[in-house]
């Protein structure tokens, strides 16, 4: 098939899906509209169909990571509000509707992210820590950083839907087209959808469908205070891919989209899966490859480019009209039409691909003057990931690629341009550095006030 003949993606099928920007700070985690300026402006500019903003957390205690933005119980409220509005209308200033992802960490919220005491653990549906690596550095390190959860009450569960609801409410006041959902990734949802981490027999777990009880709860609330034309996405694990018979199956993961599917209440579902203890997410397991080289051409077979694509067939059996976001591994234009050609999705997700090119879709892949054999993201692999292997404790050791794409973010976000060359030594050094520079001024400046003179001389002005 020629490229003149050839299917090719349309700019309403691409998505600009979720990616940290860790450039929150605190106390109140606001969006930083000085440097989302610089981002979002170019994924706004990038002739997507959907930008989804980087995760947003409902609940200022608990973030995944510091820099996550907040919607706090004042976000509506100035001077707090006006900042959600310009975001707003910043990455929808070429008119690309743009939604909100919604999240809470549960588990996965480390000590000292959020604005919570040192001594109050995180919520799970069970009180079910995470194990990461074997031998006791490994568990020491685990329990300083995560600890053990506590089993969420019913009271934590309210509170839970009604943070969410205001994150839905907020996203709408301040003009977004709607949100996004996270339940996948071992976060809140998506340990109240797994077996592995909700262990209750209460109306919140115990069989599949009372698992499903919070996802249904929140679909109908947000739904109640955010009618359509608000758009309502559910971003869902396929499998939580660990152990064989532990977590979530792709069978309990069918039967979860199945629900969102048929509820009449979602507008559309991302497939994604893994979690922090997954074995088999080629996802999660993919950092140490590098990406697709060549353009695969296209025959009678099908291309098969993303992670979940087995998953994603099984869900076309579902006859559904909801359209389903396929998310992760796509990296050619080829590969994204025969996806949707096939009828496997109707939108593909880009993430990674786009922190490096952020006009991934506006300069190649609708770019006519772009053949198929060269329509394809840069081929890259994170350097330097030797360093992870030599860590002994896994949960430093495993989080450490990813930090490539947060550095490059903030870079984005200061007006710089990705740097597709930065190792993970050089990453982790700087930040270092950077922790060691910034303590030092807070330290000198804490000394300088101090001082006697100082308060004089406030007394002059």
């Amino acid at each position: 098939m020629g490229d003149d003949d050839s299917f090719k993606p349309t700019a309403i099928e691409l998505i600009s899906q979720p990616m940290q920007e860790t450039l929150a700070t605190p106390p109140f985690f606001d969006p930083p509209i000085d440097k989302f300026e610089n981002l979002y402006s170019q994924w706004a500019n990038g002739s997507f169909g959907i930008v989804i903003t980087g995760q947003v957390q409902i609940d200022i205690r608990y973030l995944s990571i510091k820099g996550d933005v907040v919607a706090h119980k004042d976000s509506l409220k100035e001077p707090h509000f006006s900042k959600w509005k310009q975001w707003a209308t910043i990455s929808q200033q070429a008119g690309t509707p743009c939604i909100v992802q919604l999240a809470h960490p549960g588990r996965m919220s480390p000590a000292g992210a959020g604005e919570r005491p040192p001594d109050m653990a995180a919520i799970c549906p069970s009180s079910v820590p995470v194990e990461l690596g074997e031998g006791w550095l490994n568990k020491k390190a685990l329990n300083a950083v995560l600890g053990t959860p506590r089993e969420a009450t019913l009271d934590d569960i309210d509170a839970v839907v009604a943070a969410w609801v205001n994150g839905a409410q907020l996203a709408k006041e301040a003009g977004f087209a709607g949100c996004q959902l996270h339940g996948a990734h071992g976060f809140l949802l998506s340990q109240f959808l797994s077996p592995h981490t909700n262990r209750r027999t209460d109306d919140y777990g115990g069989s599949p469908e009372k698992r499903l009880a919070l996802l249904k709860r929140l679909v109908k609330e947000i739904r109640d205070v955010c009618p359509r034309p608000y758009c309502l996405s559910v971003k869902l694990n396929s499998a939580d891919y660990m152990a064989t018979g532990v977590g979530l199956s792709t069978d309990e993961g069918l039967e979860q989209v199945k629900w969102l599917v048929e509820c009449g209440e979602v507008d559309f579902v991302e497939i994604s899966g893994g979690q922090a203890e997954q074995k088999t997410s080629k996802l999660h397991n993919s950092f140490g490859t590098k990406s697709l080289e060549q353009a695969p051409k296209r025959e009678s077979t099908r291309i098969r480019e993303a992670y979940f694509t087995d998953f994603a067939e099984r869900v076309q059996g579902l006859n559904s009209n909801v359209p389903i976001q396929l998310s992760g591994g796509f990296r050619s234009r080829t590969g994204m039409a025969d996806a949707i050609d096939s009828g496997i999705c109707s939108l593909i997700g880009l993430g990674r691909s786009v922190v490096l090119q952020p006009d991934l879709p506006a300069s190649v892949l609708l770019n006519p003057s772009v053949s198929d054999d060269e329509a394809l993201a840069v081929p890259h692999i994170v350097k330097g990931q030797w360093l992870t292997k030599i860590i002994p404790v896994k949960v430093v050791g495993s989080g450490l690629a990813i930090q490539f794409f947060y550095h490059n973010m903030r870079r984005m976000g200061h007006g710089l341009k990705s740097d597709p060359d930065a190792s993970i030594p050089y990453i982790v050094f700087s930040g270092i550095l950077e922790t060691f520079r910034s303590g030092l001024f807070q330290t000198v400046e804490r000394l300088l006030q101090s001082f006697p003179w100082q308060s004089k001389a406030s007394k002059i002005d």
